[in-house]
């Protein structure tokens, strides 16, 4: 069987999703092929996610990418004909794509339009999220879960994972023709080493005393990297204190950082690292914090820097809205608020700074169910089972929610 991964941009962790799914499939008597753009496997994202699987998947890196200055409906247009005319050059018999936002729902209008679609191939796709499951019930919600289910339904998508809860249950009750498709599938994290403050600290060049606030990732305004670098400077902290940001500084940070951050970032007490994160560098700057700040601005599903601190057994500052503040909530995992109101942001920083927290046992179940061996049974299920392979055990949503209350 010819197994076709779907991803033509290697920016942030994108890549990391298609290490999972290769090592879901790598040891099956499958071919696997990385179908992704010009100059993908020059980046460090793939040096880092993908090198050393390289042996285990053929590379055509033939896909043009869209241009993301385009409109977003252009924009999931753009990468719908390009999925298309990937699976009709390669032909595979499975095409997996990680990470399909927008793209199903364009795949669908494609072939409703009589264009072409991405046939022959059997199509295995992930949603990071669903925009209308977010809105409150109501006509304007049912008609747009409607439109959706039609294009979604239309893309002729065989299995669909989605790692929010909130979006699963929004399938159920608006979408049933999908949720017949779907499954509620981990958002995968490695098993981190126990490493203490004082040693990730030093691993990392940085101060040893003080109480530390870290943010890793891409800094930008969509992640609200701007509202916690104004929260730091506006809360009651410790002249020890220190905000860490690991990741590339997007212009609307950097501005800030060179103005009204600007003595901060002199003085010490904002720590900048400006570049890509590798993931052990990630895990040693959660290890060395007190406070994992996850306080995006736009997003309303899931994130896998939540999903990490609560592996390494410490707390969030993070949003009271969607999947992270549910989640926060319903499992102990630190502090939630309004991010939008400056002057709450900031006094639950300090609180938790304060805190003497510790996690929900509800969150042991929850940490397991995104391990990577849990991810990589939901990720094999239907190749296996093609291939009249027994599945591997794996965790369920409801198994964790035995130990959890019913709603954060």
């Amino acid at each position: 069987m010819h197994v076709a991964i779907y991803e033509p941009y290697p920016q942030g962790h994108r890549f990391t999703y298609v290490r999972h799914v290769v090592n879901a499939l790598r040891e099956l008597p499958v071919r696997l092929t990385l179908i992704t753009s010009p100059g993908a496997s020059k980046t460090e994202s793939f040096r880092q996610q993908l090198a050393p699987l390289q042996n285990s998947f053929a590379l055509d890196e033939s896909v043009a990418p869209a241009d993301p200055g385009q409109g977003k409906f252009a924009l999931a247009l753009a990468h719908a004909a390009s999925l298309a005319h990937a699976a009709g050059r390669v032909r595979p018999d499975h095409l997996i794509v990680p990470a399909a936002d927008g793209t199903l729902e364009m795949l669908g209008a494609r072939r409703l339009s009589l264009r072409s679609g991405a046939a022959p191939a059997e199509l295995e796709a992930m949603l990071m999220s669903t925009s209308w499951a977010y809105n409150a019930p109501g006509p304007r919600r049912r008609a747009k879960a409607f439109a959706w289910s039609v294009l979604v339904g239309a893309s002729a998508v065989r299995t669909l994972h989605v790692i929010d809860p909130i979006v699963y249950e929004a399938y159920q009750d608006q979408a049933r023709a999908i949720a017949r498709r779907t499954v509620l599938a981990p958002d995968p994290v490695e098993a981190i080493p126990e490493v203490s403050k004082a040693d990730a600290r030093a691993r990392l060049g940085i101060p040893t005393d003080g109480r530390l606030v870290s943010c890793v990732g891409r800094l930008d305004a969509r992640k609200g990297v701007d509202l916690l670098v104004r929260a730091f400077l506006d809360a009651p902290t410790h002249a020890t204190d220190r905000l860490l940001l690991m990741g590339k500084v997007m212009p609307e940070v950097g501005d800030l950082l060179a103005a009204d951050a600007a003595p901060a970032v002199r003085s010490g007490r904002i720590i900048v690292v400006d570049g890509y994160v590798p993931d052990e560098t990630m895990n040693l700057a959660n290890a060395a914090c007190d406070l994992v700040g996850v306080v995006y601005r736009h997003h309303s599903s899931s994130s896998s820097i939540l999903i990490r601190a609560a592996a390494q057994r410490r707390p969030v500052l993070t949003t009271n809205l969607g999947w992270m503040g549910r989640t926060c909530r319903q499992f102990g995992l630190g502090f939630d608020c309004n991010i939008r109101n400056p002057g709450e942001l900031a006094e639950t920083l300090a609180r938790a700074l304060s805190s003497q927290w510790s996690p929900a046992p509800a969150s042991a179940r929850f940490v397991e169910f995104h391990s990577i061996p849990n991810a990589l049974a939901y990720w094999s299920a239907r190749i296996r089972e093609r291939l009249n392979l027994p599945a591997l055990p794996r965790r369920t949503w409801a198994w964790v929610l035995e130990a959890a209350p019913e709603h954060g």
